[in-house]
């Protein structure tokens, strides 16, 4: 049954909508594993004895079912509906699947949640409270997977409220208390170790970009206490759509507290300002390309990407307020750059 429910997982993000005919018994059968499953874990003795292999045909039907959400896109929230065993109780499921105690299952079902988010958010706006508060829960470094997971689910839920913070407030201080242990490397483990998760910061910058996009005061008073890990997380982000969402919640956040600037430089901002010059000279670092030739040899520096113009026009204006409000120190910040970002920063932003 694994093996043919992961198979199917990969068939449906690549065939479509071609696979609507097959769409529905998929789905079923998927829930009603889960189903059994549930029933399993709930007749289990000691819950703490339970272990991934058991939930693994639970882990496999969240994921194909997710593979239908991919494959479908918005057609999954009218499969649902056309279940006339799940339909009602799919929200439920999804509740309980996120309280789970089996790490693995709460990985997989954040992905869910993250493209539900994406792709049919209706089908998670009634439990959404609840959704949320256990993806905070489990930004957890001791089970990364899930971490990251839920991290990016927020975030999807963060881009699909748009400008409507209501879903959010309740869980926003918690949230950002998370997000700035990550992006700080304040992660502790049960032992009180350090923990360190690729990816992880990269993921926590471009959530936290896109929670101060929703509203910048859930973010801004805080910036003074990581605004440089932000900026070194920002730097790391591949996917361009992430980057983008991440630094206009940056510039947002920075525009609603600039104090934020003396606040994290403690009384010298020249360091502060060096970090989010760094990160903005990252937008055009080819990904090939990562030599420290790059700084001071042949100019090898990419154009801004040209579909990003506004944010473009933002951080042009970002860098000309930070050379403003350097006043005499700019000097000093100027002579430390590299002779390419030099040019780059007269070029393309203008100063």
């Amino acid at each position: 049954l694994l093996p043919l429910m992961e198979c199917l997982g990969s068939s449906t993000v690549v065939i479509g909508m071609n696979y609507q005919p097959w769409a529905l018994e998929t789905f079923e059968m998927a829930m009603s594993t889960i189903e059994a499953c549930t029933l399993v874990f709930a007749h289990e003795e000691d819950a703490l004895d339970a272990d991934d292999e058991m939930a693994d045909p639970m882990i496999c039907a969240v994921d194909l079912i997710d593979g239908l959400v991919e494959g479908l896109g918005p057609n999954i929230a009218a499969l649902v509906s056309g279940s006339s065993r799940f339909s009602q109780t799919f929200p439920n499921v999804l509740q309980n699947l996120a309280e789970h105690i089996i790490p693995g299952v709460r990985m997989s079902v954040f992905a869910l949640i993250g493209d539900l988010a994406r792709q049919a958010p209706a089908l998670i706006e009634a439990g959404l409270p609840n959704l949320l508060s256990e993806a905070v829960k489990s930004i957890d470094p001791t089970h990364p997977a899930a971490c990251n997971n839920a991290v990016w689910a927020i975030g999807e839920v963060c881009v699909r409220c748009g400008e409507n913070s209501g879903p959010l407030t309740p869980h926003a201080p918690e949230l950002v208390q998370r997000l700035i242990a990550m992006l700080m490397g304040n992660m502790l483990d049960d032992d009180g170790d350090p923990v360190t998760v690729p990816g992880l910061a990269e993921n926590a910058a471009t959530t936290m970009g896109r929670l101060a996009s929703v509203n910048a005061n859930f973010v801004a008073p805080e910036l003074g206490r990581f605004l440089t890990g932000w900026c070194e997380g920002m730097s790391k982000i591949s996917n361009p759509i992430e980057r983008r969402d991440a630094f206009q919640g940056f510039v947002a956040a920075l525009r609603a507290n600039p104090q934020s600037l003396q606040q994290a430089g403690g009384g010298d901002i020249s360091g502060v300002m060096t970090s989010i010059l760094f990160a903005i000279v990252s937008w055009h670092i080819p990904q090939d390309d990562m030599s420290g030739n790059l700084l001071n040899g042949a100019y090898g520096f990419q154009p801004f990407p040209s579909e990003f113009g506004e944010l473009l026009a933002s951080l042009r204006q970002l860098v000309l307020d930070l050379k403003t409000s350097a006043g005499n120190s700019w000097s000093q910040i100027e002579s430390t750059m590299p002779v390419n970002v030099k040019r780059l920063m007269k070029e393309v932003y203008l100063i």
